[in-house]
């Protein structure tokens, strides 16, 4: 029992000095993350000692956010190999083309119809008059994709747009992206809506062999025989396959027997109306390939050896499953891929590579790279990276874009006419003591990747401001359309951007047809027969529209 004569003064100074030197102590412990939550020091003596947190921080922001020596490319020998490859591989050529017909002289263009040759112009009223409205929403909910080429109307983005529109040749679309669209996450939703608007069908390239296969909806892809190589793991790559990687960033080592059956999905609208397939590969000794089509009919093919990428176009009025095997020449063979579209219209290639930020194109083979735009030439290069690359605490990311200029360049040496879109990169949120707040770096990241397209007078469209319209990452957890990392969307969540980019898209094709229109009511003469003193010399045209305008 306490006795009302104790006097306790002594003991509650004891209790506060004691507290006091712990909350002193817990002053020096640095800033921790503990399970993913990051904890800043908590200090009652900030006032009075300064523990250099900011100058930590400040260190931090000076240490670069990449190693550069993985992006070390040589353009000037880039743009020597692409020369050279074009000038001496004839992709279409009787010795490294063959077709299912067996009369590829007959598809001069590896597969693809010849132009239409027409007595009268071609029918300009699809490009002129492009209208959109009832698939688009209101301009300002659109994040529309920027180009800065100033005055210039002629650009690869408008030849886009007017081959999208003209709808008289195949439209293909390379998407070269990191673990964000992996699986053809994103690309599914964008393909099935470019092919739902302006045409086309099938499910675009796909890996000969890869461990990821399996978690890819949009193809069922069985293999057997195979030794993939990730480009990622490049120093383990034995010669020759290391120099062997096409953009995709996969190559398959063939064992005697080798065979791989690709069969078309139902996931997505289009797929399924595939009329032809295209596999590429690299055989350094004589080979033979079987290939079977639709489980019935098989052929075979013989190739003499050669250091080229090779190719076997099979055309049928639908392509349900195709089965290749590798009868002999499997010590020299390196597997590339296959693609699967339509004769016509947009096709969209998922080229992902987890972990990439973008230099792993640069550890491809410029040349292979040239020879597979011959085979099959890209309309449009999108380049979706970054997401690697964001940092909590860093602000500065001008490093990193100067690397996404020179990625714009290798794209457009090995790729040349295709116009380039630089994506900015995703929004992305993190842990703290509070819960998951966004990470207010990504404007920062996003402002370097824009300012790099502007540099290379290329494209730009913001991903995480499209993002940010529904709500940003967290609400797109909250949807289930992102997984709890809340870093990676799903396919649910790749459908909402996918249907941001194809907004994007449509509202430019449809003010460019604007632009062409109005441009050509100011080239019509003020008076009927206007005096030559007088008359309005004509605005210049594109080149891509000077052949099929007629002139009066």
């Amino acid at each position: 029992m306490t006795n009302p004569n104790d006097d306790f003064t002594s003991r509650g100074w004891l209790v506060a000095t004691a507290t006091l030197a712990v909350l002193i102590a817990v002053s020096f412990i640095p800033p921790i993350d503990a399970g993913g939550v990051s904890l800043r020091r908590a200090s009652i003596i900030s006032d009075l000692i300064d523990h250099n947190d900011h100058a930590d921080e400040a260190a931090a922001e000076a240490a670069p956010e990449i190693d550069v020596a993985e992006f070390e490319v040589d353009l000037e020998e880039v743009a020597s190999q692409v020369a050279e490859a074009t000038a001496s591989a004839t992709p279409t050529g009787e010795a490294t083309s063959a077709s299912w017909e067996g009369i590829f002289d007959e598809q001069p263009t590896g597969g693809d119809y010849a132009p239409i040759e027409e007595e009268e112009p071609l029918e300009l009223d699809a490009l002129l008059t492009a209208d959109f409205s009832a698939l688009l929403p209101a301009d300002s909910t659109i994040v529309s994709v920027e180009e800065f080429r100033g005055d210039d109307f002629d650009t690869p983005m408008g030849r886009l747009y007017e081959k999208l529109l003209l709808g008289q040749e195949p439209v293909r679309v390379a998407f070269m992206g990191d673990s964000f669209v992996e699986g053809d996450i994103l690309t599914a939703d964008l393909r099935e809506l470019l092919q739902d608007t302006f045409t086309g069908g099938g499910v675009g390239f796909v890996p000969v062999a890869s461990p990821l296969t399996g978690f890819r909806q949009t193809v069922k892809t069985t293999s057997k025989g195979w030794t993939p190589y990730n480009i990622m793991q490049r120093r383990t790559v034995p010669e020759p396959y290391v120099g062997d990687f096409f953009v995709s960033g996969w190559v398959a080592k063939a064992s005697a027997g080798a065979s791989t059956r690709w069969e078309m999905s139902d996931k997505r609208r289009h797929l399924q109306e595939c009329q032809r397939a295209r596999l590429t590969f690299i055989c350094r000794e004589p080979a033979r390939i079987a290939i079977r089509l639709n489980d019935g009919e098989e052929r075979l093919f013989d190739f003499e050896a050669g250091d080229i990428v090779r190719q076997i176009v099979v055309e049928e009025e639908q392509i349900r499953s195709l089965e290749m095997r590798v009868e002999s020449g499997e010590a020299g063979f390196t597997a590339i891929g296959a693609d699967f579209d339509s004769i016509g219209g947009v096709q969209v290639d998922n080229l992902s590579i987890r972990s990439n930020n973008g230099q792993a194109m640069f550890w491809s083979n410029a040349a292979v790279n040239a020879q597979m735009h011959a085979i099959r030439p890209y309309d449009l290069v999108i380049l979706q990276y970054g997401l690697n690359i964001m940092q909590a605490d860093r602000h500065n990311y001008s490093l990193y874009g100067e690397q996404v200029e020179k990625m714009v360049r290798y794209v457009e040496s090995c790729f040349p006419g295709a116009a380039v879109v630089v994506m900015g990169v995703s929004d992305r949120a993190q842990r703290d003591e509070n819960g998951f707040a966004p990470m207010d770096e990504a404007p920062d990241l996003v402002r370097a990747q824009r300012e790099a397209a502007e540099r290379c007078r290329v494209a730009f469209w913001n991903t995480y401001e499209a993002m940010q319209r529904k709500g940003g990452m967290i609400e797109f957890v909250a949807q289930g359309w992102a997984g709890k990392d809340y870093t990676h969307i799903n396919y649910a969540g790749g459908r909402e951007v996918a249907r941001a980019l194809y907004h994007a898209l449509l509202q430019g094709a449809e003010r460019h047809s604007r632009t062409l229109r109005q441009r050509m009511e100011m080239a019509k003469p003020v008076i009927e027969n206007p005096l030559p003193m007088i008359a309005q010399p004509m605005p210049e045209l594109p080149d891509s529209l000077v052949n099929i305008i007629p002139i009066e």
